[in-house]
């Protein structure tokens, strides 16, 4: 199945598709790179408006606690970051942060909306 693109992100997220992941929907708090300001941002403001960017995807190597011989289990998996730019207020500059990935956000819309609480 093909990942969805930054214009379906944006269509599902004012759907409300992502406002009960606490994740997506609570503040967080980023650092500005330049001057160290705290900015106070909710990650489903910047999807709900289409204010980020899908980066390019890679594979990573994931280790997975597992009951094996070893005790770990290692898959390689796709991982495709979305990168919010955060303008600061105090001194101008743009911090970007790339909290979330887009497979993250396909996990949280198939999950079925009874599961109640998110990972």
């Amino acid at each position: 199945m093909p990942l969805p693109t930054k214009e379906e992100i944006r269509t599902q997220a004012e759907r409300g598709a992502y406002d009960r992941n606490p994740l997506l929907a609570t503040r967080h708090e980023v650092v500005c790179q330049t001057c160290g300001q705290k900015c106070s941002i909710v990650f489903l403001d910047y999807l709900k408006a289409g204010a980020f960017e899908l980066e390019q995807t890679k594979m990573v190597e994931v280790v997975h606690a597992a009951p094996t011989i070893t005790g770990l289990e290692q898959t390689m998996e796709q991982m495709t970051p979305i990168t919010f730019t955060i303008h600061c207020k105090r001194c101008g500059a743009e911090t970007p942060h790339s909290p979330l990935t887009l497979e993250y956000l396909v996990f949280t819309t198939r999950r079925s909306a009874s599961a109640g609480f998110y990972i």
